[in-house]
């Protein structure tokens, strides 16, 4: 007699799955014979899964990837804007912060006294290296005229030298053409300071006695004398330094502007004050 062979252990999870797939295909899900097939089933296929989903799980991870990488895109590009909006209101607020102050600063200036000011922003820095002048955003219109002295909460800037209905030019005290009448602080010695280009000092080398001593530090203001351009006590800068001029007859003077004149970029002032006579 013929000796069948034993059922493999495929045959028997075949056979094992068939039979579940019937029962539970005729609603007996609940029978305690079903039940325990059900186990018996699952721990046969259990193992067969579980290294199915390992052998697969790279590749679903990996097609993952792929099909998210635009969404994944989408929220970097909105981080990155919502980054971006924040560092520039922080950019605005401080642009903001930096004109208060200096408007601020322009409503206090106590060598200007009882002259009317007209509060002006500038609008143009110089054109070129060349170049000593600003523009600002104010003229005869706002009844500015040629000659006014232009300063900030620092010192004086410069003063008008052309204008038109809305608009004004100030040349700046860096000027090699620029002149003013000042005094020494201390000493109550009266010179005339003289612009010598952009990124240079002034001078004053004229009317100082020689025996004359002058600290480095010492301010000097505009002089405000008879007929002067400028109203006395505007300050225009320190003394860096002292040197023979005029071959040892005046005390020349090293003066540094109290004005940045690079950095002029927000508001000055303009003193509608002209000399009398």
């Amino acid at each position: 007699m013929a000796v069948s062979r034993p059922i493999g252990s495929r045959t028997r999870l075949a056979v094992l799955v068939l039979a579940s797939v019937t029962l539970l295909s005729i609603g007996l899900r609940d029978a305690p014979v079903i039940r325990e097939m059900r186990e018996g089933v699952a721990t046969v296929v259990s193992p067969v899964e579980t290294a199915a989903g390992a052998v697969s799980r790279p590749f679903r991870n990996a097609w993952r990837g792929v099909t998210g990488y635009d969404d994944l895109e989408a929220e970097n590009e909105q981080l990155r804007a919502e980054v971006a909006e924040a560092e520039s209101q922080d950019t605005r607020l401080a642009d903001a912060n930096q004109q208060l102050s200096e408007l601020s600063g322009l409503l206090e200036l106590p060598y200007a006294g009882d002259i009317p000011q007209v509060a002006a922003q500038v609008v143009s820095g110089p054109r070129s290296n060349f170049s000593h002048a600003i523009e600002i955003d104010k003229g005869t219109d706002d009844g500015l005229a040629v000659g006014m002295p232009v300063v900030t909460g620092g010192g004086l800037v410069g003063r008008i030298s052309r204008a038109s209905g809305s608009t004004a030019t100030v040349q700046m005290v860096t000027d090699p053409e620029f002149r003013v009448g000042v005094r020494v602080a201390e000493t109550g010695e009266l010179g005339t300071a003289r612009g010598r280009g952009r990124d240079e000092p002034l001078t004053v080398d004229t009317a100082i006695d020689p025996d004359t001593e002058v600290a480095e530090g010492t301010g000097l203001v505009t002089s405000g004398v008879d007929r002067s351009l400028y109203p006395a006590g505007i300050p225009v800068g320190e003394v860096t330094s002292t040197r023979d001029g005029s071959g040892g007859l005046v005390l020349e003077l090293v003066i540094e502007p109290l004005i940045d004149v690079d950095r002029l970029s927000y508001y000055v002032s303009v003193l509608r004050w002209e000399p009398e006579g």
